[in-house]
């Protein structure tokens, strides 16, 4: 429903951030590890959403980076594993360490995370595994699980960036995807971005 909110961040905890914009407060839910990577308060952020209903809820979570959110929306879709396990999943590890250890099935691993048994760890290894080795997730977007970090965090850059100067989200991911493909080496934000928008 919502692909990220960007605004004011007014209010932050270890475990929700406040972000105001347009005059509305909007409370989410947010990754332990992402607190400490959060701006000053009273300075613009942008976070990345996913918007959970239940019956008797409605919450709203959010992550500094569209990998953190598209990874969380993978492990929830796990028989077992709610909202609440999924954020202390990607809390409590980098991205690409709890991908590793997913794929080589590292149970041991996973389970020094709070709140993961080993029948929790076990059954996101069989369900996850292969998600990761394809090097997609289950929305079918364009980060490899299997990036590294600083290319993660370019290409997010660089969606973000297009996003902002107001082409919708499958627009920006098809134009990096062109761009990436006539890129060698590791990608530049800046040279990715003009590439990108040539292909538009």
């Amino acid at each position: 429903m919502y692909e990220f909110i960007k605004g004011i961040l007014v209010e932050a905890t270890p475990c929700k951030a406040i972000v105001e914009t347009q005059g509305i407060g909007f409370c989410l839910q947010i990754p332990f590890n992402n607190f400490s990577k959060l701006p000053a308060i009273g300075t613009s952020v942008t976070l990345f959403t996913s918007f959970i209903v239940r019956e008797d809820s409605q919450k709203l979570f959010g992550f500094l980076t569209r990998h953190e959110r598209d990874l969380f929306e993978s492990l929830i879709e796990v028989s077992g594993v709610g909202p609440k396990t999924g954020l202390s999943l990607v809390g409590h590890m980098e991205v690409n360490d709890l991908q590793a250890a997913l794929s080589q099935g590292n149970i041991s691993v996973i389970c020094k995370i709070p709140g993961i048994g080993k029948k929790t760890a076990e059954r996101l290894v069989v369900d996850m595994r292969d998600k990761v080795k394809k090097g997609m997730n289950s929305s079918g977007e364009l980060q490899s699980f299997q990036g590294q970090n600083q290319e993660q965090g370019v290409v997010s850059d660089a969606i973000s960036a297009l996003m902002h100067l107001g082409y919708n989200n499958a627009q920006s991911q098809k134009a990096i995807k062109v761009a990436l493909s006539k890129t060698e080496g590791e990608p530049e934000l800046a040279r990715l971005i003009t590439s990108a928008l040539r292909s538009i």
